[in-house]
């Protein structure tokens, strides 16, 4: 930072001989006349051209229309100004790369009626955030309007006259920069997030930084880097940095946010590196933005980013990824992985300097296979604020993932959930976290905002595979306290062939109820595929009711317990925390055996959870859709196993995957459960020794020091079945 701040007082004299040409933002000139050449030479490129061209011809065809702000999310006023940057950008670049003067003129005009139109808008009609935009109903739009309109403007600066780049800066530029630093009066509300540790202030200082880069402001700039006091200390994209992002790359709110902020850090790094490269961007903080997209690439599953907190299904082909791409390459073009993702997953690469390398070194057969591998994602601006482990498959062609959330709040789009786990096996997300209930850009559905429910269902802790206590949510489902606090990670062990393992502490979320979970990842020889052994403590002086819900994709095949049917009306789970949108589907009890399993079937593969309990221990299924008037939820379907009256209590669960089932064939093969029993013979607020028998008289035996994790600590623990010795906080055994 005080490396940084330095240059602050040097940025005029360090000047490049490029100061003040255009294009310097995504495109150089060199770049260009490159792009230029190489034309019909590069396939990929040209296609990326191709497209961009034929966005420009669209742009053409159509009459220029800049309408008066009316709508939401996904309404037409909205759409057409995302729209039209859109295609001011196709046109901007189509300029550059044709020379051809008509796809300038549009972007002029284009830029002449928003000059026209800005200075009369007051507040967006639509009022659903704090901070409303004047084009869009939240600030947020108008940062990333201003961010894609910038790279127009960008282009086509030395098209326009003097006369009408003043208009356009005076009446439109100038004003909209002021409007995202400091909002209008009436709303201050953007002052406070221009400064804010947000994604939303990513943007925001990415487009005060872009547009002041291309009008040569360099106080605009400044603010952007350094917050709108110019220090670094309250605000700005440098502290965003040192932020928002853990040590290992890990945005805090999680890999759908990241998917999203990566963008316009990404884009504003590159135009850093093009404007301001005495400031090493990318270098910064040990490379952080690398870091970053190679952590949002790792937290996925085919392709897709896995769901913590509020998040949709998006992946790798999503158009922020192809821009964090492409310009982490360019950044470092060492990393031949990057080539792959945008080969095999995005198919698509920029019209820009970056794109244009991605597609030259895919040409050249550059590309290497993304690796996946087991890792803890740290969280918190140090690193110490827990984080997300994930799990890999020791053989990549088993094709399995296994997380565990023990991170922070998250911010605002942070749910209440500690300690969660999620599975993902043979192409499908197996045991299944909800993410967010929205209809992105779909009006109809609360003009495409997060829906009511996502309040009261998908952030409560009940939604997501982890346990809830006295049906309350975690923290009270108060965000203010939540965020005080984090989950701790114990230990993480990816070491082994035959297990990987990993747990973690939670002691803020349910008052005078601490939670340790333990999950391993466990490979036998005389199973058909790996099992996961999940062993979920509570610890209380006082009693409580544990419920522990597991979310699953697929079909219910079989339970090993009797149960009753709601045949003809179903009652509600619960009347608050996300309970009252649950329908009880079924529920019973294992009166004859201590080990309740349920099986269920997803694409060609059976997953069974054996799961310890008594005659007491109450088998519920449920499903979506209760108190959900406008048809909001998902539909989604859990198997929660509840506890009544209990101080401490431990869930011992063994996550089994079999069999196959080729309806091509009309097949099915190794279709039950191979777990004969699960059972804890021992489980003190010390130590848990928990046995998972299966068939051909073959078992596994997990030792856990739940009070340790020291490593050179030494254990022993006697039981009705024997003596168990270890080192350290955990030993695994099988036979």
């Amino acid at each position: 930072m005080k490396r940084l701040l330095l240059t602050l007082t040097l940025s005029l004299a360090l000047l490049t001989a490029a100061a003040g040409e255009h294009p310097s933002l995504m495109l150089t000139r060199s770049g260009v006349a490159q792009m230029r050449a190489d034309r019909g030479k590069v396939p990929a490129f040209d296609a990326s051209i191709d497209r961009t061209i034929a966005g420009a011809d669209a742009a053409l065809r159509e009459r220029i229309e800049v309408p008066v702000p009316r709508d939401g999310g996904g309404g037409y006023t909205h759409e057409r100004h995302k729209l039209n940057y859109y295609r001011m950008v196709d046109c901007g670049i189509a300029w550059q790369l044709t020379g051809e003067e008509r796809y300038a003129r549009r972007v002029a005009d284009l830029l002449a009626a928003y000059a026209e139109l800005y200075p009369t808008l007051g507040f967006h009609p639509v009022t659903l955030s704090k901070s409303p935009g004047r084009l869009f109903w939240q600030t947020l739009n108008e940062s990333v309007w201003l961010v894609h309109t910038a790279m127009a403007y960008d282009c086509v600066y030395d098209y326009m006259t003097p006369s009408e780049r003043e208009r356009v800066e005076r009446n439109l530029f100038r004003p909209m920069a002021d409007f995202l630093m400091n909002g209008m009066e009436g709303n201050r509300e953007n002052n406070k997030i221009f400064n804010k540790m947000h994604n939303h202030a990513t943007w925001a200082t990415s487009a005060v930084g872009m547009i002041g880069m291309v009008m040569g402001d360099d106080a605009l700039v400044d603010c952007a880097l350094y917050g709108s006091d110019r220090t670094g200390r309250k605000g700005g994209f440098i502290r965003q940095l040192d932020y928002l992002f853990s040590p290992d790359g890990y945005f805090t709110e999680g890999a759908y946010y990241q998917r999203y902020a990566i963008w316009p850090f990404m884009v504003f790094a590159q135009c850093i590196a093009h404007n301001r490269p005495q400031l090493d961007i990318f270098a910064y903080r040990d490379h952080i933005l690398q870091k970053a997209v190679s952590t949002l690439l790792q937290l996925a599953y085919e392709g897709r980013f896995m769901r913590f907190n509020d998040a949709l299904e998006k992946g790798y082909d999503a158009q922020e990824l192809v821009y964090a791409v492409n310009i982490a390459y360019n950044a470092d073009p060492t990393d031949k992985m990057l080539l792959d993702v945008a080969a095999r997953y995005q198919g698509w690469v920029l019209p820009s300097d970056a794109g244009y390398r991605v597609a030259r070194d895919i040409a050249r057969g550059e590309a290497q296979p993304l690796r996946f591998v087991s890792r803890l994602y740290r969280d918190g601006r140090e690193g110490d604020a827990g984080g997300v482990a994930v799990i890999r498959s020791t053989d990549p062609a088993l094709n399995s993932a296994l997380t565990l959330k023990a991170t922070s709040h998250g911010l605002s789009h942070g749910h209440f959930d500690k300690l969660t786990l999620a599975y993902y096996d043979n192409g499908n997300e197996v045991l299944c976290d909800y993410g967010a209930a929205r209809w992105l850009n779909i009006e109809a559905k609360y003009k495409g905002h997060y829906t009511h429910e996502n309040k009261s269902f998908a952030m409560q802790t009940v939604a997501h595979n982890t346990l809830v206590v006295d049906e309350a949510s975690h923290f009270g489902g108060v965000y203010a306290e939540s965020m005080k606090h984090h989950s701790d990670i114990l230990y993480a062990d990816f070491s082994r062939k035959d297990m990987q393992i990993v747990s973690a502490r939670e002691t803020n979320a349910c008052e005078g109820v601490a939670m340790q979970r333990t999950v391993a990842y466990v490979t036998t020889p005389f199973l058909q595929y790996p099992l996961i052994l999940d062993v979920l403590r509570a610890e209380s002086d006082a009693e409580h009711r544990y419920d522990y819900p597991m979310w699953y994709d697929g079909h219910l095949v079989s339970l090993n317990f009797p149960y009753e049917r709601a045949l003809t009306a179903m009652t509600t789970l619960g009347s608050a925390n996300g309970y009252q949108h649950l329908w009880r589907q079924a529920a019973g009890r294992n009166t004859e055996s201590g080990t309740s399993c349920f099986t269920w079937i997803k694409g060609d593969r059976f997953y069974s959870l054996s799961t310890a309990t008594t005659p007491a221990s109450e088998l519920v299924l449920a499903v979506t859709g209760a108190n959900d008037p406008d048809f909001n939820l998902r539909h989604a379907r859990t198997f929660m196993v509840r506890e009544r009256g209990r101080r401490d209590h431990t869930f011992f669960s063994s996550l089994e995957s079999h069999g196959t089932y080729d309806l091509q064939v009309e097949q099915s093969d190794n279709l039950t459960a191979s777990c004969r029993a699960v059972r804890l013979v021992c489980d003190t607020r010390d130590y848990t020794v928990a046995v998972a028998e299966y068939a051909g008289g073959h078992r596994v035996v997990l030792c856990l020091a739940n009070a340790t994790a020291d490593p050179a600590a030494r254990h022993r623990v006697e039981t009705p079945e024997g003596t168990f010795t270890w080192t350290g906080p955990y030993d695994l055994s099988m036979n």
